[in-house]
């Protein structure tokens, strides 16, 4: 792919030391870090709101890393901002983020994560959209940015790829794969959506094999997808797409929870959307955000005539921000593989850890489990190395989040949010630190980046 062809406009907003693009998961986590280093530090994101898919998208749950030290799960979070925003978000009513109830408001998160941004003195651009990068040689000069008052440009010393499909990177002519290499295609995107007014008692009362229960909290819990229907709540999704009030693509992924900050909400992990999942084009942007409310109206229909509990219930909010689980993954100095993830590699300059699944969804053979051949360990857990976020053949690029270097199938098991937040946060120091010892971000030792995550507080095992 080519980088855009638009006209470098003469209006610079601003210089940089370190631009971030993207205030996503990553991106939010990556321009704290960096600013709290002192560097001068810009967050450009074309939402109205710091959080992504944790606050924009609705992704409401953070899942654990799952890694495991003698038959305990340390669940380490690989960062130093994590343990302070679980303590703000539940400080402001927002729940927690990690290790208690992993059940988050993504309303408030958005607030408590701009409030740590604009403390440490990070320059938040939002409603702003990055257009291309100027280019000199092999090294980024500035981004192309539009907002309402017109197209300028953001100049910088280091800059951060957070836009979560390796937007940035592309446009400065880095090389990426993208979709699954057996089918060529992405995962399915999701639009989620919350509905309140629900009785969470009256709603796990509707069956008797626990397939919805109560968790802490007194919110609810339920998953169906296409299995053998041996559970009610499949059931009953079957009968109902019997009668032609739900589709299959219903049935095929739908799972909800409750969040304990709203006793009476439910969050949707769902409607799937398996057609047209490219994230990187908006017509399929505009094809999930279109089908996928068709399916809401759809769902919450059904949920008033098959369950209890929804006597009074409402849809309180669907995404602004569809779901896309994998676009393009960069060429880094270093890509993972699937080997890797089985083989549980270690690496001397480990930004994150993790054992997540290789989660790939998707209907028949597009699914596949491709963690069923890992060996045995006494330490059952992969890492990702600094030099998956240096992104090749450019001189001052990194990239965070999901499209970091890694196949198809390694980034199935990285895309979760604590991953993110930990590259986020990797990238983010690493830029100031290159910036403090003078080097390129390639030349940049990453055990110093392993070691300068560990004396700011984050945990590794």
């Amino acid at each position: 792919m080519n980088s855009y062809s638009y006209s470098v406009p003469a209006d610079v907003r601003t210089h940089a030391e370190i631009v971030v693009c993207g205030g996503g998961t990553a991106g939010t986590f990556a321009a704290i870090a960096a600013a709290r280093e002192g560097r001068k530090t810009v967050l450009i994101e074309r939402f109205g709101a710091l959080g992504g898919t944790s606050s924009m998208g609705l992704v409401t749950p953070t899942m654990s890393t799952h890694v495991m030290v003698d038959g305990v799960l340390r669940d380490p979070q690989n960062s130093y901002l994590t343990a302070e925003l679980d303590k703000r978000c539940a400080e402001a009513g927002a729940g927690t983020i990690s290790r208690t109830t992993r059940y988050h408001d993504p309303l408030l998160l958005r607030g408590v994560l701009e409030q740590m941004a604009m403390e440490a003195g990070v320059e938040i651009m939002l409603y702003t959209t990055v257009l291309d990068a100027v280019k000199d040689g092999n090294r980024v000069k500035a981004v192309i940015i539009a907002d309402k008052e017109g197209v300028h440009t953001v100049e910088g010393d280091i800059f951060i790829d957070a836009s979560g499909d390796g937007d940035l990177s592309v446009m400065a002519g880095a090389q990426y794969t993208a979709g699954n290499p057996k089918t060529g295609k992405n995962q399915p995107i999701s639009l989620r959506y919350s509905v309140g007014g629900v009785d969470m008692q009256a709603f796990a009362s509707t069956v008797t094999d626990g397939s919805i229960y109560l968790m802490d909290g007194g919110v609810a819990y339920a998953h169906c997808t296409v299995q053998d229907g041996s559970r009610q709540v499949e059931q009953i999704m079957k009968r109902a797409k019997d009668a032609g009030d739900l589709t299959p693509e219903d049935l095929a992924y739908w799972q909800v929870f409750g969040l304990a900050s709203r006793p009476d909400t439910l969050c949707c992990n769902c409607p799937e959307i398996f057609e047209h999942v490219d994230g990187t084009k908006a017509y399929d942007l505009t094809h999930a955000q279109l089908m996928g409310k068709q399916a809401v109206m759809r769902q919450l229909a059904f949920y008033k005539k098959y369950f209890c509990g929804f006597e009074h219930a409402y849809v309180s909010e669907i995404a602004p921000m569809v779901g896309v689980r994998e676009s393009r993954e960069i060429i880094t100095d270093y890509v993972l593989t699937l080997p890797e993830a089985v083989d549980y590699a270690k690496f001397p300059d480990c930004v994150a850890q993790t054992n997540y699944p290789v989660d790939i969804h998707g209907f028949g053979d597009e699914y596949s489990d491709e963690h069923a051949g890992k060996k045995e360990s006494d330490k059952p857990w992969f890492e990702i190395p600094y030099r998956a976020l240096v992104v090749k053949d450019i001189e001052n690029l990194l990239v965070a989040g999901r499209p970091i270097g890694g196949d198809f199938f390694i980034e199935a098991a990285i895309r979760i949010i604590p991953t993110c937040r930990a590259t986020g946060e990797a990238a983010g120091l690493a830029a100031a630190l290159a910036l403090d010892q003078g080097v390129s971000i390639h030349d940049l030792d990453g055990i110093f980046v392993h070691d300068a995550m560990i004396a700011r507080g984050a945990d590794f095992v």
